[in-house]
């Protein structure tokens, strides 16, 4: 793919799906639906979001890379790659990296070890979630229970090859790859410590995502709302469209269409959305304005 169509595709997806979305509502409703009640309700839970998962991602942050980066350090970095992250989800990735490269003082494999690794065990805790919520109650996808298994298996299966004792002959220099360190060499009570903190960090996700159906009144049962929101979230967190747009609205209206007509579940989509990519963009800019150029330059050069 051509470099100009590449960086474009992201644009191209989120507005052929939202073309896609918007065929199937009436505008006006859909515009009548957003009001200054969903704010005071969806407001303030996208702030309290905002601060605990800053804290979360700082903390495990500094739990794998150790006092070579602060707390605040972390915060600041990960605020910038929210601004990176909106454009891209694997630029905001790279971004992370290469701060955390600069301001732990680690190699940038390293850097991006860590970053992997939070990454990998985010992925498998909302998989493993989703698929025991969709055990109780039909979610209407095709979230398929060998796809979550091959998934899971292949994360704890390639944890035990990375940590196993014994070389692994041609698979070694595989193994040995720097982008793998943290996998390889964290302690295994650090990664139990890892994977509390990142169940706490899903758990504040679902719950801000819950206050938009309490907004507008949307009342699914419980464990339909909690597999379909990680199923959404496993959607918009492909990195084909800019920060969801588009594909989150698309699943959305695909896990809840038997609970509200399709103009309140694209509502419901983009008021979260939109709310969560305003404030990040609007952390990125308070706390990190000149660690997104640096991390923008050092991307790019990396």
């Amino acid at each position: 793919m051509p470099p100009w169509l590449r960086r474009a595709a992201p644009v191209l997806v989120s507005a052929g799906a939202l073309a896609v979305v918007f065929l199937q509502v009436e505008a006006a409703e859909l515009f009548r639906l957003l009001s200054w009640r969903i704010a005071a309700v969806v407001g303030p839970a996208l702030l309290v979001y905002a601060g605990a998962t800053l804290v979360l991602e700082a903390v495990s942050l500094r739990h794998l890379l150790g006092a070579r980066v602060g707390y605040w350090t972390a915060a600041r970095v990960k605020c910038a790659s929210y601004l990176l992250g909106i454009l891209h989800y694997g630029l905001g990735l790279a971004a992370l990296s290469v701060l955390l490269q600069r301001r732990a003082g680690s190699s940038l494999g390293e850097a991006a070890s860590a970053v992997l690794l939070i990454g990998s065990v985010d992925v498998a805790l909302v998989l493993a979630v989703a698929a025991v919520a969709s055990g109780f109650v039909e979610t209407g996808t095709a979230l398929s229970a060998w796809v979550v298994l091959a998934v899971l298996l292949g994360f704890v299966g390639g944890l035990f090859l990375l940590r196993f004792p014994r070389s692994l002959g041609p698979l070694e220099r595989i193994r040995s790859l720097a982008v793998f360190e943290s996998m390889r060499e964290v302690p295994l009570r650090t990664l139990i410590e890892l994977l509390a903190l990142r169940m706490l960090f899903s758990a504040c996700y679902v719950a801000v995502c819950a206050s938009v159906f309490v907004a507008f009144r949307v009342e699914p049962p419980l464990a339909l709302l909690i597999a379909g929101i990680l199923i959404v979230t496993l959607v918009a967190a492909l990195p084909i469209a800019v920060a969801g747009l588009g594909t989150s609205q698309l699943a959305m209206l695909a896990v809840f269409r038997g609970y509200a007509d399709p103009e309140t579940l694209v509502a419901m989509s983009l008021s979260l959305s939109v709310g969560l990519a305003a404030l990040r963009a609007g952390m990125g800019l308070l706390f990190a304005r000149e660690f997104a150029r640096e991390a923008l330059v050092g991307t790019r050069r990396a």
